[in-house]
């Protein structure tokens, strides 16, 4: 509160100390029509009543004639003049802004806290406005969209989502693709488009060509293998090689076998049929599975093979796992490869071999080796199961059907090594016929070898199985049991 005004009232109080009662006329004051008889009385009512920055109401030290500005140092020498002064030099910052007409249209009345719009002519526009920056079908092109961010985080994810499905249904043909699951080709149609490469690379002559062709037609037509790729007596040849080797101390070997290699039409998917058809070589030759698979190999259509020994093709054995599934074995792989191999270049594995078996009524056990059992990542107790299995007396020892991620071979005995070690003896359909043929040299011989012989630390696929024939089924039940395959 101030202690004095710039009125002259200290003059009638020093009339009240002179000896007066009181002043001789009221005190009026100067901003209003109220009166009072004490000048301290007047004083209070104006600092009460009119108080206000902008009064001209403190002077400058030492002149009671000089009237100072509360805001800046100019002083003046009257009141009005120092009036016009604060008006003018200083309404930006005392002076209240008068609004313009209402009618106008400039009416200024609210501001949009967010993005600083002031033509709104009432609060209920200015709510309706900042309403629309929340709203995303209202947008305003000034208005900063609070939600652009999280759109555009939307889209991006959307579209991360759309490159990752693209690249899974890329990688999933390619898969398919591999394993034949493409339904694009057959046996014939790729032995066809392959022999044709060979005759432009110059591996295969053109008489060649006109040959493999006629005898392809046949082998498709009759359902029995070429023969072209087959490698005869094998046994034999690997069994002279081992037992002349210095560090093999005992050669264990199934009873016979012959090796079918790929060919043009099969080359990269056919594997599983051609270790399939190793199998059978062998038990053509056993006097009772023989007269079985004699019996019982229909596919279907009421016809046996036209002779004991032939071999049946790709193709047939396709046509015959169908047939068998028809019969109600391994609904569960039937439903995975689409219920149709035949005129596909699908791949197969070890249960569509135990289902071909089975269907022929030859027992057989499906083996699982389904982690390793050394720190290395390799497999001694396949190593050791497979040693069982040869060491096993048996007048016949059929071979075994092995299993991995993506490919299949067959074992065909196993040596064992001075230092203790053992060396399983492998097929592989991989392996030409010229390779194979090495093995009857005495020079090149060894070198054939180096590919049959694999040792614990070369077999470290995650997962292995075993198919091994084991008899003939001798009852009913025992063939019905056989349509449920379990691991």
């Amino acid at each position: 509160m101030r202690g004095r005004l710039a009125l002259d009232l200290r003059g009638a109080a020093a009339v009240v100390a002179a000896g007066c009662a009181s002043p001789p006329t009221p005190l009026r004051c100067p901003l209003c029509s109220h009166s009072e008889r004490s000048p301290g009385a007047l004083e209070e009512h104006i600092n009460r009543a009119h108080f206000d920055l902008t009064s001209p109401s403190v002077r400058s030290p030492g002149s009671d004639s000089v009237y100072s500005c509360p805001l800046c140092a100019h002083t003046f020498e009257n009141t009005p003049d120092l009036e016009l002064h604060v008006n003018i030099e200083h309404k930006d910052i005392l002076s209240p802004a008068k609004p313009l007409n209402d009618a106008s249209n400039e009416h200024i009345t609210n501001v949009c806290p967010i993005c600083c719009m002031t033509n709104f002519k009432t609060t209920e526009d200015l709510a309706i406005h900042i309403d629309d920056h929340f709203n995303q079908k209202g947008m305003s092109p000034l208005t900063p969209d609070v939600s652009c961010d999280r759109l555009l985080a939307k889209e991006m994810e959307k579209r991360d989502k759309e490159v990752r499905r693209l690249r899974e249904q890329h990688e999933f043909e390619l898969l398919r693709a591999q394993y034949g699951m493409d339904n694009e080709g057959n046996f014939k149609e790729q032995s066809l488009t392959n022999m044709q490469r060979a005759v432009y690379s110059g591996e295969l002559s053109v008489a060649d060509y006109y040959e493999r062709q006629i005898e392809l037609r046949m082998a498709e037509s009759s359902g029995i293998d070429d023969g072209s790729s087959c490698t005869k007596d094998v046994v034999t040849l690997v069994m002279a090689v081992s037992t002349n080797t210095s560090n093999v101390v005992r050669t264990l070997l199934c009873t016979t076998v012959d090796h079918y290699a790929s060919t043009y039409g099969d080359r990269g998917w056919g594997c599983g049929y051609r270790n399939m058809q190793m199998m059978l070589s062998c038990l053509v030759h056993h006097t009772g599975y023989n007269e079985q698979l004699y019996k019982q190999w229909l596919v279907g259509r009421g016809e046996a093979l036209p002779s004991r020994s032939a071999m049946p093709s790709i193709s047939r054995l396709q046509q015959h796992i169908e047939w068998a599934w028809r019969q109600g074995f391994d609904t569960q792989g039937c439903e995975q490869l689409g219920a149709k191999l035949a005129n596909t270049r699908k791949w197969i594995g070890a249960t569509e071999v135990v289902t071909v078996l089975s269907s022929l009524r030859i027992r057989c056990q499906l083996i699982d080796f389904h982690r390793p059992t050394s720190p290395n990542g390799s497999h001694p107790e396949l190593f050791s199961w497979v040693l069982d299995y040869f060491q096993a007396f048996d007048d016949f020892k059929p071979p075994l059907y092995l299993q991995h991620q993506g490919h299949s071979r067959t074992i065909i005995g196993v040596e064992q090594l001075r230092d203790g070690g053992v060396m399983l003896l492998v097929l592989d359909p991989s392996h030409s016929t010229g390779q194979m043929a090495e093995l009857r040299s005495t020079s090149t011989a060894p070198n054939a070898m180096r590919l049959l012989r694999k040792p614990l630390v070369a077999m470290k696929a995650k997962q292995y199985q075993i198919v091994a024939v084991s008899g003939i089924m001798d009852s009913e039940v025992e063939y019905q049991v056989s349509l449920i395959i379990i691991l």
